[in-house]
């Protein structure tokens, strides 16, 4: 006759293995659902930064025919860097604004674009 601690035993250690079998397939189960939800949203999150790095700015030419529109008729700028306006639509752009004479001077300068074309928005 069989002993019955023994059969106990036995049916224990075969359940205590087929739950930790079962956990550990559910652990494996979730954790690439959770992997595969923040791949999704990495991604997404790359797409929005490249969406915003495509910030449209005025070329040198643009900016130089932009500026000899308004009372700086004959100067000339060479843009180092522009940035989203935090007010008005457009965009300020830091360079060098220089003249004929040449004179020339570090400057922060609005921009926008109406139908097509950069103006310089002071």
């Amino acid at each position: 006759m069989p002993n019955p601690y023994v059969s106990a035993g036995i049916a224990a250690a075969v359940a205590a293995l087929v739950g930790f079998g079962a956990g550990y397939e559910v652990n494996s189960m979730t954790t690439s659902t959770k992997i595969t939800e923040l791949e999704t949203k990495v991604t997404e999150l790359e797409t929005k930064a490249a969406e915003a790095a495509k910030l449209e700015v005025p070329t040198d030419e643009e900016a130089t025919a932009a500026l000899q529109k308004t009372t700086f008729k004959g100067s000339s700028m060479r843009i180092t860097e522009c940035q989203k306006h935090p007010i008005i639509p457009g965009v300020i752009c830091n360079g060098t604004v220089s003249d004929s004479s040449g004179w020339s001077m570090p400057k922060s300068l609005p921009f926008a674009k109406i139908d097509g074309t950069w103006a310089y928005a002071n």
